[in-house]
Order: structure tokens, then C-alpha cells, then sequence
């Protein structure tokens, strides 16, 4: 005798089976999309003239075509005749070389000695004075404090060190110019600056 559990696993599979026999055809036969209904017109070629390529021969077999000059007699040839040398490309000439031969007595000039330049040191440049507002992990965060800061007509601007992103606002020339900037972005934005000096990098 079998035992209920396999009875009921036997049922219960017959089930699935003919649950998939009704189920499956209706999802796999959809409607056609309406894409797939285009019908598509092929034109007819354009008609190409065709190309008659004559077969190969010998050159023995070829005509033999006399060429215009053949004909001619001997007495019907002239030559053509031979420009003589003019008397003023010779005086020319002359010319020049009484030119190039004074040319070359004259003594060349002495190259002039240069000093040697002085070397002149750059001027000192200012120092300037900047104001670090905050430093962020995030580029994020710093371009949002950056637009904040220009918002408020400030001149911000944002450096990268490290991986680490640093909002900055400056530079002034005077020292007491930033601290000053200092003090009243505290009381706007609650953001406690450090007063640095100004470097490029």
C-alpha cells in the first residue's frame, strides 16, 4: 500500500503538470505586436548596361596600323633650326663676374663681442593672505559650500590636497582683510575659518 505523503506529492504534481499544460500556451502565444506587421517593399534594380569584354588575342594576330609619320617622304622633313647664342648674355655674364670678383675683396665684417647679460632676479611677490573655511572628503560637499559662499559675494574657491577637498576664500593682501571675512562668515554661516597664507598650489 502507498503511503498518503506519496500520494498526496503525486497529486499535487498532477496538478502542476496540468496547470503548466493550460497556463503555459496562453503566456508563450501572446498577440503579435503591431511592429512586426510592417510590410516591407523591395524596388526593382536599376538597369546597368551591360559590359561585353572582348576575349583575349595574340599581338600577332592584331592589325597592324601605320602611324601619320610613315607616309611622309624623306625630302618632306624639316629640321628645325638651332637658336644661336645672344651677344648681351655673354656681356652679361661678364658682368657679373666683375661684380662677384669685388664682392669678394671686401673684407668681412668683424663679429662684435656680446656682454654677457646680467642676470636679474625676479621680484619678490607680495604674500597673500587666504581664508580656510573647511576641508571635505566629499567634492560634493565642498562645490555645495563653494556656490553657498559665492552666493554671498564672497570670492570661494576649492582646492584638492590629499584626496581631501579644501574650501577656500581670498586672497587678500592684508592679513586684518581676511580676518575680518573671518569673522563675519562666523556669523552668517557658523563656519570657523583659519587665516593662512596664500599659495598657488
Amino acid at each position: 500500500m502507498i503511503d498518503r505523503t506519496v500520494t498526496y506529492r503525486l497529486i499535487g504534481a498532477g496538478i502542476m503538470v496540468l496547470s503548466a499544460a493550460i497556463v503555459l500556451p496562453l503566456i508563450l502565444d501572446g498577440e503579435r505586436p503591431a511592429e512586426l506587421d510592417v510590410q516591407v517593399q523591395v524596388t526593382t534594380p536599376p538597369a546597368f548596361p551591360v559590359v561585353e569584354i572582348a576575349p583575349v588575342q595574340s599581338v600577332d594576330s592584331l592589325p597592324i596600323e601605320k602611324s601619320v609619320g610613315e607616309d611622309k617622304a624623306a625630302s618632306d622633313i624639316r629640321l628645325i633650326p638651332v637658336p644661336q647664342s645672344a651677344k648681351d648674355v655673354s656681356e652679361i655674364s661678364k658682368a657679373e663676374s666683375t661684380v662677384s670678383a669685388k664682392s669678394d675683396a671686401k673684407p668681412e665684417p668683424k663679429p662684435v663681442a656680446k656682454e654677457p647679460a646680467e642676470k636679474t632676479t625676479p621680484a619678490p611677490v607680495a604674500e597673500r593672505w587666504t581664508l580656510q573655511i573647511a576641508t571635505f572628503k566629499s567634492k560634493d560637499n565642498s562645490v555645495r559650500l563653494v556656490d553657498k559662499l559665492k552666493g554671498a559675494n564672497y570670492d570661494a574657491y576649492s582646492l584638492t590636497t590629499n584626496s581631501l577637498y579644501k574650501v577656500y576664500v581670498g586672497p587678500e593682501f592684508k592679513r586684518e582683510t581676511s580676518e575680518k571675512m573671518r569673522d563675519e562668515i562666523k556669523k552668517k554661516f557658523s563656519l570657523n575659518g583659519i587665516v593662512v597664507k596664500y599659495s598657488v598650489n
